[in-house]
């Protein structure tokens, strides 16, 4: 493994606003292709929880510093660590959590303080498993209400939403289905996903949560209007491939 990187700026775009409690950019992955997804989501008393942390250039973190103290870095699975060490040596008292079955592949990176169960209860932000995800993956979704109702829910590799890319890289995601609308991607049903109909189920609840405004994927674009039939179209979408 090798030593993890310092802080890394590539390029990202402007923090997306999407409600009162929750924040989110799009950043590089590397230089060039596929693009990650960092959210922000502020609880109900004041703190953020960072989930799948990228490294922002001064004045966007300056403009996150200001809203609120990052208490605690999620690391959503096994993958998705890539700077999760370097945000702690910035943020020395956040509590860095992960799913517990990918624990150990994130401590080759960041030590582990807790796992997405050790999250204290909050009104405005909580986290619970996916059904039918693979232990190698362990990934959960977070949750995000903010004072008028208005919902969140935050992925990771369990929903992509990635607009197709140029050159030969973007013909090979594309080749694979990992660009395009809303999904579970191939690749996330044959390495992720354990029990499809189990995880469509999930979805589809999810799918019914009161006043969702807004799905944040790990990879790709906001789903910021009908969020709750692309969830239902994702799900069936899932459960009949």
């Amino acid at each position: 493994m090798p030593a993890p990187r310092p802080w890394t700026v590539l390029a990202h775009q402007p923090w997306e606003k999407l409600s009162e409690n929750v924040w989110t950019v799009s950043a590089a992955l590397h230089r060039g292709g596929l693009q990650r997804r960092m959210t922000v989501l502020k609880r109900a008393d004041g703190r953020l929880v960072v989930h799948s942390a990228a490294c922002l250039d001064d004045a966007s973190m300056r403009a996150l510093e200001a809203w609120g103290e990052p208490a605690f870095i999620v690391v959503p699975n096994g993958f998705h660590r890539l700077d999760a060490h370097a945000w702690k040596a910035r943020y020395a008292a956040a509590k860095v959590l992960c799913p517990k079955d990918v624990a150990a592949a994130v401590a080759k990176v960041v030590a582990v303080d807790g796992h997405y169960e050790d999250l204290p209860s909050d009104a405005g932000v909580s986290v619970s498993p996916l059904a039918g995800i693979h232990p190698r993956l362990g990934e959960g979704v977070f949750s995000a209400r903010d004072a008028a109702g208005l919902g969140v829910l935050v992925f990771c590799d369990a929903l992509f939403n990635h607009p197709h890319l140029g050159g030969f890289q973007g013909w090979v995601v594309k080749t694979m289905g990992s660009t395009g609308g809303p999904r579970v991607t191939p690749l996330m049903r044959m390495v992720g996903v354990r029990d499809r109909a189990a995880l469509a189920g999930h979805l589809r609840q999810l799918a019914e949560s009161p006043g969702l405004a807004a799905l944040v994927p790990g990879h790709g674009d906001v789903v910021a209007q009908a969020a709750s039939d692309t969830l239902g179209t994702v799900a069936n979408d899932l459960h009949s491939a």
